[in-house]
């Protein structure tokens, strides 16, 4: 063993035979057992660097544990080291984006969803898909927040991404990076007179263009609204709140918790309402974020049949923390629905359970698609509808 491993277990033994005399007196009061736990590790420690068939590293077996520690914990929670730090803080000189929102699943990057009209929806990425390398550099040791940042770069640069991708082969697809805007609401009258409203993210303006097309299909003359929040991944929660007002008289949107602060109601304020009628809400392994907190609140509060499939689950709010040699980024906060159900890590279940049929996953089948989520959503307005009019 070389003299710097046997002065570092030297160290760490003598304080942790300190901390543990201390704290396995406390552990027997509060029945903390994380003492103990400590103990375990340094003692782990302790054997493979006396006893491992060859030296070790210690640096890296040191910044592979403290990966582990933060990987245990949820795919947005990381340590990340002093270089990787230091270029999270530093602004990004490009703003082009192939228009990803990722997490860490299974110790790679996933996509969680990609953005609506962005470049990599157009290359056919999906919800689910976990992206092995990005530009040759293997994803597995990265944290989320470090994969976003090597998905920017200049406008009309592309990166290239190795992909895996359940029932195919492994394979590569270059992505043209672009300027990305917010995706607006859309909205169209449907065939049997149901009104229509998609909405691919909560942005700052998404609140307020959907009032108005909500208007718009009223004075179209629709009796019900599915509203659409398949696929909707971006989006701060508080415009999630500004949303859900639209389909509430008031009531509570979420809830807020965390180790560290009580727990906070949000609520609607029940003068922001703007369609009181008959609604059903699409969900899908797509739907993340602000998205999931909309779909909670509208379940919980009855207005509508939630179809489709379990959301992603992630809800949570995460702060960034320095440490002497590079930083964290822990999650310290989550939401969960008005019934106090748990989003993050376990995301929302739809009322009516209905999975998403082939073509709606993107597969050719020569025959007209059909949307099997949407077409159960309708069944149930109608219904809802008719039990209004009578």
């Amino acid at each position: 063993m070389s003299p710097r491993n046997r002065l570092f277990i030297a160290l760490i033994s003598t304080a942790f035979v300190a901390y543990v005399a201390v704290g396995s007196l406390l552990s027997r009061v509060l029945g903390d057992t994380s003492y103990g736990q400590l103990a375990v590790f340094n003692e782990v420690v302790r054997l493979v660097l006396e006893g491992y068939v060859e030296p070790v590293n210690l640096d890296r077996a040191m910044a592979g544990a403290r990966l582990g520690l933060t990987d245990a914990l949820d795919g947005d929670s990381a340590y990340l080291d002093a270089e990787e730090w230091k270029l999270l803080q530093q602004p990004g000189k490009d703003d082009a984006d192939v228009g990803l929102v990722l997490t860490r699943r299974f110790g790679f990057l996933m996509v969680v969803a990609p953005r609506a009209g962005s470049p990599a929806e157009k290359a056919g990425l999906r919800t689910g898909d976990v992206l092995k390398t990005i530009d040759g550099r293997h994803t597995r040791p990265l944290a989320a927040v470090s994969g976003q940042r090597l998905l920017r770069g200049a406008p009309g640069s592309s990166v290239k991404l190795g992909v895996l991708r359940a029932g195919v082969d492994p394979f590569e697809v270059a992505v043209v990076r672009e300027r990305l805007l917010p995706a607006s609401p859309t909205s169209r009258m449907l065939a049997d007179g149901s009104g229509y409203l998609k909405i691919p993210e909560l942005s700052a303006r998404t609140a307020d263009d959907a009032r108005t097309a909500l208007e718009s299909l009223r004075r179209g003359g629709a009796k019900g609204i599915v509203l659409d929040l398949r696929g909707s991944a971006q989006g701060e929660p508080a415009e999630a709140v500004r949303f859900a007002e639209l389909f509430m008289e008031g009531g509570v949107v979420a809830k807020l918790a965390g180790t560290k602060m009580g727990e906070q109601v949000v609520s609607a304020a029940a003068k922001n309402a703007a369609w009181g009628g008959p609604l059903a809400v699409l969900i899908d392994t797509g739907t993340s974020g602000a998205g999931e907190i909309v779909a909670a609140a509208l379940r919980d509060a009855d207005r509508g049949p939630v179809v489709g499939e379990r959301t992603f689950g992630r809800v949570g709010i995460q702060k960034r923390l320095p440490l002497a040699e590079g930083g964290m980024v822990l999650t310290v906060a989550r939401y969960l629905s008005a019934k106090g159900t748990a989003i993050h890590g376990q995301g929302v279940q739809p009322t009516v359970a209905v999975a998403s049929g082939p073509d709606e996953a993107g597969e050719e089948t020569g025959l007209p698609a059909k949307d099997l989520i949407l077409d159960k959503a309708l069944e149930l307005l109608h219904a809802a509808e008719t039990k209004k009019a009578a």
